[in-house]
């Protein structure tokens, strides 16, 4: 009995149990596998709704006012707004009277120097509050127009590189590249358009059981945290704009004591902001341009048999750039400036610094 039992029934046993295993594998990875893809196109959507947000708030977005299309960005509408203009007229106010203070502390400290060396004369001390009276003038014409002159760029920069690029997103592209191999029949058409959107379609045009699901849910994570950085990056950077625009006149103010060198340094900071926006935006649309080169099925590397894992090193690493390009035409401009803001200095605190400095070498001039 037990030689039969060995040599009839026990390979038949074991067949029908490695059945079994099979097909209940089978079930619970198909059951999982659909899950899988649920959580996937939910996460492609959210790519593809961070890259609007990207958009809008890195100012290549039009928006609509009053149900129409308006020739403005989000940082034109936020200075249009009568509470930011009226902060800026309140900051005004308080800097002319801070300008006639420290024209006084300069005529006396000229009067206290001029039996001695008397580098600066009263005449100087008066031809630098002209000079402050013609830039509290021109101030708010000079912000506004610099601001809808960077406006303009963006809107042709994002015009001219999304030329060729309408009519697929980032969301697209990481679906269409990460599924196309498991595709059953032609399947191009989920190149763009979105059509990964619809659940069971992908689950008829595409094998989803053996997608390659650690990759494709870790690396659209990661994608989503680079753009929820950079646009977390362009929300500071209006507020920055906005606060220096609002506080421009203090710097002003000063320069009766220290002949401009506080509003130099704030005018350099407020154009450092401006032009930091221009390269993660041209980064991200060269990006999105070059993506669609790397999906080519003709493109092989010899000793590579799986070009998947090159593609998405290659989206990876691009998106990391368009986070890490954020300072870089901030660094040509002002090399000093980029270093501080790479070094996550703060304009709160390189501004409440340099005030406060200021404030106490006001003081200690009262109290000479």
């Amino acid at each position: 009995m037990r030689a039969i039992f060995e040599s009839v029934l026990m390979p038949v046993i074991k067949d029908v149990f490695n059945i079994l295993i099979t097909l209940i594998g089978e079930l619970i990875i198909n059951a999982l596998s659909g899950v899988f893809l649920t959580i996937w196109v939910i996460l492609l959507k959210l790519v593809d709704f961070m890259e609007d947000i990207f958009t809008i708030f890195s100012g290549m977005t039009q928006l609509k006012i009053n149900g129409h299309i308006s020739n403005q960005g989000i940082l034109q509408y936020l200075f249009g707004q009568r509470g930011v203009r009226d902060a800026y007229l309140a900051i005004m106010a308080i800097a002319i009277i801070l300008c006639l203070m420290t024209t006084f502390i300069a005529v006396l400290r000229s009067m206290a120097d001029s039996p001695f060396e008397n580098k600066k004369p009263i005449s100087a001390v008066l031809q630098t509050t002209f000079k402050c009276v013609l830039t509290f003038a021109v101030l708010n014409i000079a912000c506004v127009f610099a601001i809808q002159m960077f406006t303009q760029v963006m809107l042709q920069v994002n015009y001219y590189l999304n030329a060729n690029n309408d009519n697929f997103s980032l969301g697209d592209i990481l679906f269409y590249m990460m599924a196309k191999d498991k595709g059953k029949g032609d399947v191009t058409d989920f190149a763009s358009g979105a059509k990964y959107a619809n659940v069971d379609n992908v689950m008829k045009k595409f094998d989803y059981v053996h997608f390659p699901w650690i990759i494709c849910l870790v690396a659209t994570v990661f994608i989503l945290g680079i753009l929820l950085a950079s646009i977390i990056g362009f929300v500071q950077r209006l507020m920055m704009i906005i606060i220096l625009y609002i506080i421009s006149p203090l710097f002003v103010a000063y320069m009766p004591l220290d002949e401009g060198k506080s509003f130099n340094m704030w005018k350099d900071t407020f154009v450092a902001y401006l032009v930091s926006a221009l390269s993660p935006i041209v980064t991200m649309k060269l990006f999105i341009m070059i993506l669609p080169y790397m999906m080519d099925e003709n493109l092989t590397i010899p000793g590579v048999s799986n070009m998947m894992y090159v593609r998405l090193i290659f989206i990876i690493a691009g998106a990391f750039a368009i986070f890490s390009s954020r300072n870089l035409f901030v660094k040509i401009i002002n090399p000093t400036l980029g270093g501080q803001l790479d070094g996550n200095s703060g304009i709160g605190s390189m501004i409440g610094a340099t005030v406060y400095g200021k404030a106490m070498k006001g003081i200690s001039y009262l109290t000479k």
